[in-house]
């Protein structure tokens, strides 16, 4: 028996549209899903060889890097490698602890996530892809609100930066800058005072993350966003003070490489000049605006600026800092573009 269109049931035609339509949208979004992971891998990879391995202003570098190699042993470098792990490995840990709020995800994926979000970064600027690199990992979760909780993970870590970096601020006044030669004592201890206030004020502003969400509805226009500013309010203080500890950690591990690097590479200096002049180049790193692939050139000027103070050997210094740079953020990054294919742009 043959039916003819007219006898279907309305309903049934209906539903046959509506399945038609699902199936052309499923259809379209896996092919968007599967351009954009191609255009990310692609733009990743690209900027990676244009600015590290095409880049000729890196020879100098690369010759130092060949000729220290064949020198010394390799282990320094197998210790900043594996230390590498560690950093990312405490990041993963932070960053599951805090989107638990919004999903339960599991530490492998945590650290796919971490990989992914420093591959999105490392081509935009202020390494804002990250966010998206992150939650696009996640099944269930609110968007908006992840990448809110991925901020405030991010504030920990710039608080931890902050707050070393007045230390090792005060300290180079003092012993580096000629600043206050001459001056009496007390001018010191007021400078003392000011950084003991400024880092107590960061500290209790982040420990009571909440305060955020009042400020905010303060003004009408956010108030359609109050949903998404109770983020800030998830967290007790005794929550936030693991994220920092977890921040100060990883900022002791990339303290530690840098090191160990500067030591490989021939900079002659002691573990406490190491780590007041990192702070200092962390510390103005951090409030530069660049994109990712372009830091090495900023890095470098810093480093050269501060480190320059203890040491002669310029190029040591240069190729530390560039070594660093290419351990943290570009192997992590080439390692991402391998797991590219996790990331979910839509949604069942």
């Amino acid at each position: 028996m043959i039916v003819v269109p007219g006898s279907i049931p309305k309903i049934m035609r209906s539903v046959l549209v509506l399945n038609f339509r699902i199936i052309v949208v499923m259809q379209s979004s896996k092919n968007i899903s599967f351009i954009l992971k191609v255009v990310i891998v692609g733009l990743a990879l690209w900027f990676l060889y244009q600015k590290v391995f095409a880049n000729e202003n890196l020879s100098e570098m690369y010759q130092w890097f060949l000729s220290t190699f064949k020198e010394q042993s390799t282990w320094p470098l197998v210790l900043v490698l594996l230390l590498m792990f560690v950093n990312w490995l405490l990041d993963a840990v932070k960053w599951k602890y805090l989107i638990k709020k919004e999903e339960e995800v599991s530490l492998w994926l945590s650290i796919k996530a971490v990989f992914l979000g420093i591959t999105v970064s490392i081509f935009t600027p202020n390494r804002v892809g990250e966010f998206g690199g992150r939650v696009f990992c996640l099944e269930k979760a609110n968007r908006i609100k992840a990448v809110l909780i991925t901020i405030l993970g991010n504030m920990g870590q710039l608080l931890t930066t902050t707050i070393f970096g007045t230390l090792a601020l005060v300290h180079y006044i003092h012993s580096y800058s000629g600043f206050l030669d001459g001056e009496a004592d007390y001018w010191f201890f007021i400078l003392v005072f000011i950084a003991a206030i400024v880092v107590s004020a960061l500290i209790a502003l982040y420990l009571n993350a909440y305060w955020l969400s009042s400020f905010f509805m303060n003004f009408k226009f956010l108030r359609k966003y109050e949903e998404y500013s109770d983020v800030f309010s998830y967290y007790s203080m005794n929550q936030l003070l693991y994220v920092i500890l977890l921040s100060s950690s990883r900022y002791a591990v990339f303290s530690l490489q840098f090191y160990i690097l500067l030591l490989f590479f021939q900079v002659d200096l002691s573990l406490a000049e190491s780590l007041t002049m990192s702070s200092l180049v962390f510390l103005t790193i951090s409030i530069i605006p660049t994109i990712a692939l372009t830091e090495i050139g900023v890095r470098g000027s810093i480093a050269i600026y501060f480190f320059g103070l203890i040491s002669a050997n310029h190029i040591g210094i240069l190729t530390a800092t560039f070594a660093l740079w290419f351990t943290n953020l570009v192997l992590p990054a080439l390692f991402g573009t391998v797991l590219v294919y996790n990331l979910k742009f839509f949604r069942k």
